[in-house]
């Protein structure tokens, strides 16, 4: 990016200029702020000693919240169009609603399924409301940033020293389903010492890979950008390795082959940016920080850590999926494609499905859901593949043309960081029901979050990007 002699902020430590409207009071801290940091900060609440009864409550706090400000933001209209991502939500939003009436459709965890996807979309449609600038966006980004820092590292120092960072208690949900689980999810480390997978700030074995996705990707901006200083990158990449490390202990390939491939996607709109001393520049220092931090990791976790990774080398990433999610994937487009085309009737797969379900509908079992892209054919058929699709797609089109069109520069640099971010989650639908957890209200929050910004910079005057 050139030097750029108009006045700007440091906002989160991402150099913002100012290409909008100066600080009122929507760029002051608010809601939005809060919301980020209950997504990510809450879990706290489960290492309370003598919670775990009231585990359901603390894990639909961040999913209220949501449906909170939706109810909230819906008592004023900013008499703006929605973005087509919006359009594309609320058909999907209007299938699932469809669903109920499928004569397999478990009611109670059907209605709870309908009000918990609801709160997963919802940030798209009032956070635009809340990020009327650049300046506001990056914040949210800084936000999301620290918090997921606190969580990848707090990973790092569980594996190190549990008996003192792990929570006091597991999930009793978890271990009254499968009494082996920390067993299952542990692995001895180079010491001999028996390691959980770091949970983060959670009670479930790998949740601090959910952190250090988000710090890995997101911590890229604060490497990269020239308008830093050099102690706020050196701490940048220092936040890079705490959050790659903490992916290899949770041994959770998915989430860290996205990590990789979040870098890779900044790197490579750096590049359709016309700064190829940058792009390149990122693509290198990401492939050293991924290799330092595995070292680190192995050091913690020994053999484990390379066995587990290892594979991905020898067997090839394509090979590798295929034998593990892969084989969920031709299975629900082999078989449940043409078992239920039109869906198999809400509430029948995942937590909505165990917490409410319904004996009397023996005749209609739960299904086992390992992907999204098996979920979302169960709720809504083809259809659903379609209209949320739609909405994903609309979303990563949003934040791209933004970054590649947009004549505000700093829009143009925050745009790149949500697009990376937003393509990490995508590719997770193949390995996980990601848009079943909280990465997925993340992901509609920095969309409608951006979106709000660049509503803001056409108002202030004309700009290239296309919602």
């Amino acid at each position: 990016m050139p030097h750029v002699s108009s006045p700007s902020d440091v906002v989160g430590g991402i150099a913002v200029v100012a290409d909008g409207p100066r600080e009122s009071a929507e760029d002051r801290w608010g809601w939005i702020e809060l919301f980020a940091a209950i997504q990510l900060l809450s879990g706290a609440l489960l290492f309370i000693p003598g919670v775990q009864p009231y585990r359901m409550y603390i894990r639909a706090l961040p999913y209220v919240a949501s449906l909170g400000a939706l109810v909230f933001v819906m008592r004023r209209s900013s008499g703006e169009p929605l973005p087509a991502s919006c359009r594309w939500l609320l058909a999907s939003f209007a299938l699932l609603t469809a669903s109920l009436l499928h004569a397999d459709t478990h009611l109670k965890a059907g209605l709870a399924q309908l009000i918990f996807q609801f709160s997963i979309g919802a940030p798209m449609f009032w956070a635009a409301q809340s990020v009327r600038s650049p300046k506001r966006l990056a914040r949210l980004l800084w936000v999301i940033f620290a918090a997921s820092l606190g969580n990848a590292a707090l990973g790092v120092l569980q594996a190190y020293y549990p008996n003192v960072f792990l929570p006091p208690e597991f999930s009793a949900l978890a271990r009254s389903l499968n009494p082996t689980v920390l067993a299952d999810l542990s692995y001895v480390g180079s010491n001999g010492q028996r390691i959980i997978r770091p949970p983060g700030l959670s009670d479930m074995p790998g949740g601090a890979a959910v952190g250090g996705l988000t710090t890995v990707v997101l911590g890229v901006a604060y490497v990269s950008h020239e308008g830093h200083r050099t102690l706020v990158r050196m701490l940048g990449a220092g936040a890079v390795a705490v959050g790659m490390t903490a992916l290899y202990l949770t041994q959770i390939r998915a989430l860290t082959v996205m990590a990789a491939v979040g870098l890779l996607v900044f790197a490579a709109v750096r590049l359709r940016q016309g700064q190829m001393l940058r792009g390149g520049g990122i693509a290198a220092g990401g492939a050293t920080l991924v290799a330092v931090s595995f070292m680190w990791a192995s050091a913690i976790g020994g053999n484990a850590i390379e066995d587990r990774f290892s594979t991905l080398m020898e067997t090839g990433l394509f090979d590798t999926y295929q034998q593990n999610r892969g084989l969920f994937l031709d299975y629900t487009l082999r078989e449940l494609l043409f078992q239920f085309p039109l869906g198999a009737g809400l509430g029948r797969w995942g937590m909505m499905g165990l917490y409410f379900k319904d004996p009397s509908m023996w005749y209609a079992p739960p299904i086992h859901v390992e992907i999204q892209i098996t979920g979302w054919l169960l709720d809504g058929g083809a259809l659903m593949w379609l209209c949320y699709g739609g909405a994903l797609a609309s979303a990563c089109r949003l934040a791209f043309m933004s970054a590649v069109k947009s004549s505000a520069l700093s829009l143009g640099y925050l745009s790149a960081v949500v697009l990376a971010f937003q393509l990490a989650i995508v590719g997770l639908c193949f390995a996980g029901p990601v848009f079943n957890t909280q990465l997925g209200v993340l992901f509609w929050t920095v969309t409608g979050a951006l979106s709000g910004a660049i509503a803001s910079l056409k108002r202030s005057g004309p700009d290239e990007t296309d919602g």
